[in-house]
Order: C-alpha cells, then structure tokens, then sequence
C-alpha cells in the first residue's frame, strides 16, 4: 500500500487534484471559474488558489570596510591591521554569502491559472506569468511544492495546500498548447 497517497487521499485538497487529473485523464475539460479579475477575451479561468511564494535570485548586499585609526608602538599598529583585515574579510564572505542566489521568501499569494497564463497578487499587484515563457515544471506534490523554471528568469517555488491542484491545471494546459512531451514535468 502506498502509504504517502493514502494519508493524502483523505485530505480536501489532495482528493480534489486527484479527481482532476483522473477527469482531465479520461477527456474531460478543466473547470471554468467565475474570475475575481478581468481577463482577456476568450480567457478562461480554470483554478485560484493561495500559495507561498519564493523566488531564487540574488540581492545587492552592502557592506563597510573597517578603517583603523591605530596610535602608538608599530607592533600595535600592525596588530591593529591585522585585526581589521579578519574583520573586513568576515564581513565581505558574509555579505557575499547573504547576497549569492537562493531561495527567498516573497510570502502568501492568490494565484489565479487561466488557459494562458498564471496571475499572482504580489504586494497588491496582478503579475502574468506567460505559459509560452515556462520551460520546466517541477512539481513534488507530496510536499506540494512546484518548482516553475524559465530560460532567461529566476524560477519560481509555489508552496501551499492547493498546489497539487495548480500543477494537474497547469500541466494539462500547458499539454493541451504545447503537447504533452513540452511540460518538462517530472514527479520525484
């Protein structure tokens, strides 16, 4: 017995991208949602859901060179040298450590999947995730996590409880414009 999909299974949200997958599995269409923003014509929403949201990119990190104002004999002058250039090492490894590329939080989202694109409110804005600019879906969906990587951007991490039901819509749309073999997407 697959112990992972039965302590799934009884979960709302679990249940519900499994329903899915099986109705998109045998032929049937995605749901159509009423919207809660204005689409394009011929638009169709197809799920909305709340998911934290990350992103890996690095970050600009200042930081200051310790100068020493050393006064006296030259062996404490030296030593006082020599205690700044450890200082300013740490410090400069530190900020290149806090600045390099990783994941970083961009905190709780509503994010809509239409037949053309992910909508995500971000600090009380609509951004538009194109699905022709998606090259590579990796979802984990026991840990409901989808990882959404691009050829020129920093890819994006979705977590949260309907995140399996965003990756069954998102792959079967993107299926749908691309063919399956174009989704890129792997289970682990």
């Amino acid at each position: 017995m697959d112990t992972t999909r039965g302590s799934l299974g009884t979960d709302p949200a679990w249940a519900a991208a499994e329903a899915l997958a099986a109705a998109v599995a045998s032929g049937q269409h995605l749901p159509s949602l009423d919207s809660p923003v204005l689409l394009d014509s011929g638009e169709v929403l197809h799920a909305s859901v709340t998911a934290s949201g990350w992103r890996f990119h690095g970050v600009d990190i200042a930081f200051e060179d310790r100068r020493v104002l050393a006064l006296g004999s030259p062996i404490s002058f030296g030593f006082g040298l020599l205690a700044s250039a450890i200082g300013n090492r740490r410090s400069r490894s530190e900020a290149e450590r806090l600045a390099a590329p990783q994941w970083r939080p961009l905190g709780p989202m509503h994010v809509l999947a239409t037949g053309r694109r992910l909508l995500a409110l971000h600090e009380g804005a609509w951004a538009s995730v194109w699905y022709p600019a998606i090259r590579q879906l990796i979802p984990d969906l026991p840990s409901r996590r989808l990882e959404v990587r691009f050829d020129a951007d920093p890819p994006y991490l979705l977590l949260g409880e309907w995140v399996p039901y965003l990756t069954v819509v998102l792959v079967a749309t993107i299926a749908i414009e691309r063919g399956p073999e174009s989704t890129g997407a792997a289970t682990r």
